[in-house]
């Protein structure tokens, strides 16, 4: 195995993190990053310094990752990394797209429930036993990972999963949080398959990846720039007595904007996600145009029979409620949660089909779905 961080990076994780040592985050190199709020990457002469904002400081704080190819250098950093690594488990499946479209399926070698991977490349490592399944009822299957003994672990949280993490960590595993989920624009949150094509020492062809997502991308926005219609909607569903639904600042919300519609929660600044009273939600989007994003559901009866109150919506009455369950596998596996998030490009265009269907040539959704009656 390369070389394991060094404790501090453990002191780091379990404490909290501090902003990074004075003679590191002196020396600047070339930014890698344009649109992401949350991860830096900075290419220097013979290595490259990674920070990812610590979600839980209020002060810009960051966890600092030194990542080098030959020889480590002679700086004061957190952690140390060797690339390109030669294995991996990741614990969301929106780690996962990057790693097999730069052609480094390989280096994926466990999950937690392998039964949430829908990409057939991927399922066939696991059939064939060199993806294993790391997961437990309430997590991470430690002893598993620890016989796996991974170059890194993707995390994606600071919560109760890293404190969960905390044996691998002292067994010298690397861990490094993913907060792409946090990111507030579809092209912030595309832009993190860079880090892993840092990681597998593919950057080129990770960044030239990207610039096709993102050219896409703004020539769909651009489609849609001057539509002065622009149909409201509403999204989001009831979990027990809390609708929650995205943030104004989000990058769902931004996708709705990019699209040529009118999020009516747009005016609210946070980035995640808000918890309403069903009767808050009602008062605001009863006459919603779309109701894009109805969780799992398949048809207005399954939803209806989860919750009556639903029918009482526009949207619900005039058949305009869209999910993303169109590429769903047997095992309820679902694409969206997969490769959405990395291709921004093609989420942005299912949208302008849904609002503006007209506009493209090509009408047909990769993602999402009407719900049928």
């Amino acid at each position: 195995m390369k070389l394991h961080l060094s404790l501090l990076i453990l002191f780091l994780f379990v404490f909290g993190c501090k902003k990074a040592e004075q003679s590191s985050s002196s020396i600047k190199g070339e930014e890698l990053m344009q649109y992401s709020s949350k991860l830096s990457i900075e290419k220097m002469n013979d290595y490259y310094k990674v920070e990812v904002l610590n979600p839980n400081s209020s002060d810009s704080s960051s966890f600092t990752y030194i990542l080098y190819k030959n020889e480590k250098p002679e700086i004061i950093a957190a952690a140390f990394l060797q690339i390109p690594i030669q294995s991996a488990v990741c614990l969301s499946t929106s780690h996962l797209p990057p790693f097999s479209t730069l052609g480094k399926s390989q280096t994926l070698i466990g999950f937690p429930n392998t039964d949430l991977i829908y990409n057939k490349e991927l399922l066939k490592l696991v059939n064939k036993g060199r993806i294993a399944d790391v997961g437990r009822k309430n997590g991470v299957n430690i002893e598993k990972v620890m016989e796996l003994m991974p170059d890194l672990i993707m995390a994606y949280s600071l919560g109760s999963s890293m404190e969960q993490l905390k044996p691998l960590q002292k067994a010298g595993i690397p861990i490094i949080l993913n907060t792409d989920y946090l990111e507030n624009s579809p092209l912030g949150r595309a832009e993190w398959l860079k880090l892993t094509a840092v990681l597998v020492d593919q950057y080129a062809t990770g960044d030239s990846l990207f610039k096709s997502i993102e050219a896409s991308y703004l020539e769909t926005k651009s489609m849609v720039e001057n539509i002065e219609d622009k149909p409201t909607v509403m999204t989001g569903l009831m979990y027990g007595d809390i609708w929650y639904v995205p943030g104004g600042d989000s990058f769902a919300a931004k996708f709705i904007e990019d699209a040529g519609g009118n999020y009516l929660w747009s005016e609210n600044a946070q980035t995640g996600s808000l918890e309403l009273s069903f009767e808050s939600v009602l008062s605001k989007a009863q006459n919603a145009n779309f109701w894009i994003g109805a969780a799992s559901f398949r048809s207005l009866k399954e939803l209806k029979n989860s919750n009556n109150k639903y029918a009482l919506f526009d949207a619900f009455y005039n058949q305009n409620v869209y999910s993303y369950t169109k590429r769903v596998n047997e095992e309820g596996a679902n694409d969206f949660l997969e490769s959405g998030f990395m291709r921004a490009d093609w989420v942005l265009k299912d949208y302008v089909n849904l609002l503006h269907p007209t506009i493209l040539k090509d009408s047909t959704t990769i993602y999402f779905e009407v719900l049928n009656p």
